[in-house]
């Protein structure tokens, strides 16, 4: 809708709940608006501008809208503060301070994500139906803004607002010193203090409505006395959340809680707040709510940024971290490891995790220090095993990707116990003795030179059975630290040149990682078919699927079985229609995204699974000095790219198998943005087709007419499936595939020049 079209709706419009512009693009669409648009001068500290602008969750509006139209009751998210300007009209205001919800509101807070959801009538509806029932002292702070005034919203406040006639009004959020660790509370995992933030002590497992009846001073002098209408918001469980298997487990986690309030009245003091952390979730293995304001690896690199370049801000800086990512803990895990392998002490620079990826890393010296923390004791154990396995490998068939990878210091087992931390060294082979007691290992492969490693890995894949993440012993490893800068923060400080020699030398490693064999897979094969039964889920048959593909292809199965509930979790950023044809695009069956059909007998040929790094992104590739080109063309040749010690490619912790295809996911769309010219660039030098089986060229010419033999549709298909939200990144680099109907049209925009290099064969 163009500007003038809605001024004419706003001049005739009566709708009950019109249309409201919230405009967050307003800068870059009409940057011109930016010479008359500064912030106030209260508010002009804002710890989220050392973010990328990309990066940044979204944080300015241009607010317009006729009369009766409004914001329903809401807080802002991530318990950021917000400020906000009428330019011209006249907004009803209305206000309730943390822990005080509204009438008619109810709030939901999801025990599986800490997903905050907020049911509220319309701002028009609250005023003509429930504000006049309410008693004096149930009132809100009320008032009216005119034009030239601004409204302060602190951190954690409700707020309503109704517009008595047309307005345009400037509003933004921030994050500064007097808000800051309750934007960290916010996002720590968990629900319960998230339930706290917002509903007060009512979304304290066992306390009910009765509760704070019988106890006043429970509740803070603001709260309500409407008892009946609480109760039917509250509805049967008495409790701010909605699922009962919520109230009955947490009300024996949060038992030490209750007791210790005694008569407490609710306080917004983040000592008080931080004690409905649950105290066994962690940043690094639990769940990432997707209502907090900015990503996981965000949220990380946000606070080192802090951390480096406001020192003079440490201590506040610090506790925060505390609160979001539990750095205290991973920071006494350092010291320990630090002193055993008599690495320097860490210094004050090196406090706080740095890099963007699974688990907490520290870099101290020049040595670099992985905790595995991610998924749990079993998988964070396999997946050291694995690492370890796979560094064994490259190094026993000196492998040129030896010199693009970092090499291996000490790695081992941290264990808590009496208080005090130890470290058992580990080099993954055999078992230790510290894993018997604190997880009940299932060993299958018990003669394998790395009993925990690739193979004992896909088999926990494959387990149905819940892993703790609790367990007082974390793996670690400790590695050189690679020369160079992380290529996504010098990118843009590269030339064109630059970052295609990038896109050839990469071409070449991930060719080196992919053409490596996986360990020996015969010897285990009785041990995994004759344990494999008790491991599937019964809703899925993998029978027919080799032993090496199950773990891989089970997954996909159990993706594709709620494709649309998976899909619409990512709210608006895939269209329905496709959302809706999903299901239709992909395969019955997934073991035909791995295999090829012979035209003869129909005889299924399953191609041989690669090492998958997984996570490919830009914050994972180092680049050291310039590429500069050395032939006239501005390629390297294969020769040069090997012996190029220009990039290396760090955090292997997500080492799986799989089809190679997998890794040019995050690729493409993370490294090379989708760039086309760069994905050339890569399978230009890549030389591999995209999955190596025992197939022959027949075989490629019978299927030539099958969307399986389509690399671009199985890429497709792997992207719809993917567990984070790659079509998000899809559909934010290609705007115009927002206007798509069909799963083809994205497939060949994005991934159609897969086709021309699927034929190729390795030399």
């Amino acid at each position: 809708m163009k500007l003038k079209d809605y001024v004419s709706y706003m001049k005739l419009q009566h709708d009950e709940d019109p249309l409201y512009i919230f405009d967050d693009k307003f800068a870059e669409s009409a940057p011109a608006l930016l010479e008359d648009y500064n912030v106030p001068h209260l508010f002009q500290e804002d710890f989220f501008d050392i973010m990328d602008y990309d990066q940044r969750p979204d944080f300015r509006w241009l607010i317009i809208g006729p009369e009766r139209s409004g914001a329903s009751w809401h807080i802002d998210p991530g318990l950021t503060s917000a400020w906000n300007t009428l330019l011209c009209g006249r907004k009803r205001w209305a206000l309730y301070p943390p822990g005080r919800v509204p009438g008619g509101v109810t709030v939901h807070v999801s025990d599986e994500d800490g997903d905050v959801d907020i049911e509220t009538p319309t701002s028009l509806q609250w005023w003509l139906d429930v504000y006049p029932n309410l008693a004096e002292h149930e009132k809100p702070l009320e008032c009216t803004q005119l034009p030239g005034e601004t409204i302060f919203v602190p951190s954690g406040w409700w707020h309503c607002v109704l517009n008595l006639e047309m307005t345009v009004a400037v509003t933004q959020n921030f994050v500064d010193q007097t808000n800051f660790e309750h934007v960290c509370l916010d996002m720590a995992p968990g629900h319960c203090h998230k339930g706290v933030c917002r509903a007060g002590l009512l979304a304290v497992p066992g306390k009910s409505i009765r509760d704070v009846e019988n106890h006043p001073s429970l509740m803070s002098r603001w709260n309500h006395s409407d008892m009946t209408r609480k109760e039917k918001r509250l509805k049967s469980s008495e409790h701010v959340r909605t699922s009962n298997n919520v109230n009955q487990c947490s009300a024996l986690e949060f038992s030490d809680i209750h007791e210790s309030l005694g008569d407490q009245v609710f306080s917004y003091d983040i000592g008080f707040l931080s004690q409905f952390l649950e105290k066994e979730k962690d940043h690094y293995s639990s769940v990432w709510s997707p209502t907090n304001s900015i990503g996981q690896r965000e949220a990380r690199e946000w606070l080192r940024r802090l951390w480096v370049l406001k020192s003079e801000l440490r201590e506040l800086i610090w506790k925060g971290a505390c609160l979001a990512i539990n750095v205290d803990k991973w920071y006494a895990c350092l010291e320990e490891i630090s002193e055993c392998h008599s690495l320097p002490p860490p210094s004050d620079d090196e406090k706080l995790p740095v890099g963007t990826g699974s688990n907490p890393v520290f870099i101290v010296s020049d040595n670099v220090i992985k905790i595995y923390a991610e998924g749990g004791l079993g998988y964070s154990v396999h997946g050291l095993g694995t690492e370890l396995e796979f560094y064994d490998l490259v190094q026993k068939l000196g492998s040129p990707l030896i010199n693009h990878i970092p090499e291996i210091i000490a790695s081992g087992f941290l264990v808590y116990q009496d208080g005090v931390y130890r470290t058992v060294p580990w080099d993954g082979k055999g078992i230790p003795d510290v894993l018997a007691k604190y997880y009940p290992l299932e060993v299958f492969y018990a003669d394998s030179c790395f009993p925990l490693g690739l193979w004992s890995k896909q088999l926990l894949g494959m387990s149905s059975s819940t892993d703790v993440s609790d367990k007082p012993i974390w793996p670690y490893m400790v590695t050189r630290k690679c020369k160079g800068d992380i290529f996504a923060r010098i990118r843009d400080t590269l030339s064109r040149t630059e970052i295609l020699n990038l896109a050839s030398s990469l071409g070449v490693q991930m060719r080196n990682i992919h053409r490596l064999p996986l360990p020996h897979v015969e010897h285990v094969s009785e041990s995994w078919n004759a344990n494999i039964k008790a491991k599937e889920s019964s809703t899925f048959n993998v029978a027919h699927v080799p032993p090496e593909w199950k773990q891989v292809v089970s997954t996909l199965d159990r993706r594709k079985k709620n494709i649309k509930k998976h899909l619409s979790n990512w709210g608006g950023s895939i269209p329905q229609v496709l959302i809706d044809k999903a299901e239709e695009y992909l395969p019955d069956d997934m073991s035909f995204l791995i295999k090829f059909v012979k035209d003869d007998d129909g005889d299924s040929v399953y191609a041989v699974p690669a090492w998958i790094h997984s996570d490919i992104m830009d914050d994972n590739i180092l680049i050291e000095g310039t590429t500069e080109p050395r032939t006239s063309t501005g390629c390297t040749t294969d020769e040069d790219l090997n012996k190029m010690d220009v990039i290396h490619i760090i955090d292997f912790s997500d080492l799986s198998i799989g089809d190679p295809l997998c890794d040019l996911i995050p690729l493409h769309l993370d490294v090379f943005r989708g760039d086309i010219d760069l994905l050339r660039q890569f399978l230009r030098s890549y030389q591999l087709p995209f999955l190596i089986g025992e197939s022959n060229n027949d075989i490629h010419k019978s299927a030539q007419n099958s969307k399986f033999s389509r690399a671009s549709y199985r890429a497709m298909c792997y992207c719809i499936l993917h567990e984070d939200n790659v079509l998000g990144a899809i559909f934010s680099l290609w705007k115009e595939l927002r206007t798509a109907t069909s799963w083809e049209d994205v497939e060949h925009f994005v991934w159609g020049e897969l086709n021309q290099y699927q034929q190729l064969r390795p030399t």
